[in-house]
């Protein structure tokens, strides 16, 4: 079933959903929005940002990144949990490349993947709301509790995650662009190039076979 604004704030106040750097203001009527936690990683990039330093990351096109959420959560094994990029962002083109789910006993921040699919920079602001989640009270309590990262549970980026996005090599959509636009110009240079050159040898090659068969009409 899922929980009213009223059950989440009430399983909040008894400590059935545990949530630190909860905020009542990120209540929504059937959903809480996590915000824009202290740590991410872009995809290519050896070195780990500092969000709450930096103030924010830019997502450039065609890069993933992954961050992570303001709020460090405890579900317990009676309520699931299911998540989607804020509409906001969706129509900036940015895609969220995550489970849909939080498991029962998930304990620790959320580590969301997030693509850029426009083709401008897309800035996301520390603690800005980009995460919907929604609350699901189970008929009854799971068998298995999900058991997820230490590192999870002390608000970090697990340490595979990052290794695995520091080796992706990608090539964005602005660098794309870049490319062709350079290769059109090049092009261009050189049409403009062969014609400088081959425009005056062909009309000296026409003038001169005319002259030929003039000569050779009149000899």
């Amino acid at each position: 079933m899922l929980m009213t604004d009223t059950e989440i704030k009430k399983a909040i106040q008894d400590g059935t959903l545990v949530m630190q750097n909860y905020s009542e203001d990120q209540v929504q009527p059937a959903s809480y929005d996590m915000r824009i936690g202290d740590r991410a990683i872009l995809s290519g990039n050896e070195r780990e940002i500092d969000v709450k330093t930096e103030k924010g990351i830019i997502v450039r096109p065609g890069c993933f990144a992954i961050i992570t959420t303001f709020e460090n959560i405890r579900m317990p094994n009676n309520i699931a949990g299911h998540i989607g990029v804020k509409s906001y962002y969706t129509r900036k083109g940015l895609i969220l490349l995550a489970g849909l789910q939080i498991d029962p006993g998930f304990n620790g921040v959320l580590v969301l993947g997030v693509y850029n699919a426009s083709p401008r920079n897309l800035t996301l602001d520390y603690l800005t709301p980009f995460c919907t989640t929604e609350f699901h009270r189970l008929s009854g309590p799971v068998e298995r509790p999900y058991a997820n990262s230490i590192e999870q549970k002390r608000g970090e980026i697990p340490r595979i995650d990052k290794d695995y996005l520091r080796t992706i090599e990608t090539q964005s959509l602005s660098e794309l662009s870049n490319n062709l636009r350079t290769l059109t110009l090049n092009v261009s240079s050189l049409t403009r190039t062969v014609n400088k050159f081959l425009i005056p040898i062909s009309v000296g090659t026409f003038l001169a076979v005319i002259g030929a068969i003039i000569r050779a009409l009149i000899g």
